[in-house]
């Protein structure tokens, strides 16, 4: 059992490492823990090398860099960091599973910690137990995993060709690119691509985007100089090649088929969520959010 924090910050997301800096410019001791092995939630686990354009102070940064000033913002106070750690159970103290109140989604302007009270919790975790006095959820939406396509071939070359978030943009230098769908994800990967792939081709299942209109537009722009394609209204209908992917064949409603040459299949179709543990720690929980009173504490 470790030393009891005044505060213990549930997600190592932009969310929990803001949270766990605020609460160091109140003097609270400090203490993190997330399931990732690195800080930074999905900007470091889905897209680092992603430009984002609309972070306050930044006309553009990448999602690692984002992350990587959010940690140091941070890491003045120095928090105790608890990565690669899954919180599986939360212990009111009393020693009653769940919790009445106390637990918090967002840290509030008049922290409701005080130094050497009594009461508090024990936080559980796959790999050991530690003891705060107030607990703060910063952990998004649980778990996340890419949404997948039941076609032939996608399973069997999955990181063969097949992906589902680029981690390395350098590492598709000079590729013939798919990028498949219709949201911020594919029209920004086409964007931030365009510098480094030989060709892109993106295809969507509609003529209507759910990007942002200014990226929308600059995709447009692109298309009109023939730099990239644009395939609507396709859908993937199968992802081919021997040892690595080598063609994307797409059809149409009416059964049109067209064959792409293709090094890389990105699959930016969006991701799905799992609370995971978050729904066992005795919480009340309606369609994924969890309840919380004006003070944003668990009721």
């Amino acid at each position: 059992m470790s030393e009891i924090k005044d505060i213990t910050v549930i997600g190592a997301g932009p969310s929990g490492l803001f949270t766990a800096f605020q609460a160091g410019m109140y003097e609270a001791s400090v203490r993190i823990i997330d399931s990732m092995p690195e800080p930074g939630g999905q900007l470091t686990a889905l897209y680092p090398e992603k430009y984002i354009f609309d972070a306050p102070g930044f006309t553009k940064i990448t999602a690692k860099e984002l992350a990587g000033n959010l940690f140091a913002q941070a890491n003045q106070f120095a928090p105790e960091l608890r990565l690669n750690e899954t919180v599986v159970e939360i212990i009111g103290c009393l020693g009653q599973a769940g919790m009445e109140s106390g637990i918090q989604t967002e840290i509030p302007l008049n922290p409701p910690f005080s130094k050497g009270g009594e009461g508090g919790f024990e936080v559980v975790t796959d790999k050991g137990r530690y003891l705060s006095k107030t607990v703060i959820i910063a952990a998004g939406l649980g778990a996340f995993k890419p949404r997948s396509l039941g076609r032939p071939g996608i399973d069997r070359l999955e990181g063969k060709g097949v992906y589902y978030a680029v981690r390395e943009k350098n590492f598709f230098k000079g590729k013939d690119i798919v990028i498949a769908g219709g949201g911020d994800s594919a029209f920004d990967w086409v964007v931030n691509l365009l510098d480094v792939a030989k060709n892109i081709v993106i295809v969507h299942r509609t003529d209507t985007f759910r990007a942002h209109p200014n990226t929308i537009k600059q995709v447009s722009e692109h298309a009109s100089q023939g730099r990239i394609k644009i395939l609507t209204p396709y859908e993937i209908k199968e992802a081919a090649g021997n040892e690595s992917l080598e063609k994307v064949i797409l059809s149409d409603s009416n059964g049109k088929e067209v064959t792409l040459q293709a090094d890389a299949l990105l699959l930016m179709l969006g991701f799905t969520s799992d609370l995971g543990p978050i729904g066992k720690w005795g919480l009340e929980i309606d369609d994924s959010r969890v309840k919380v009173g004006q003070n944003l504490e668990t009721r």
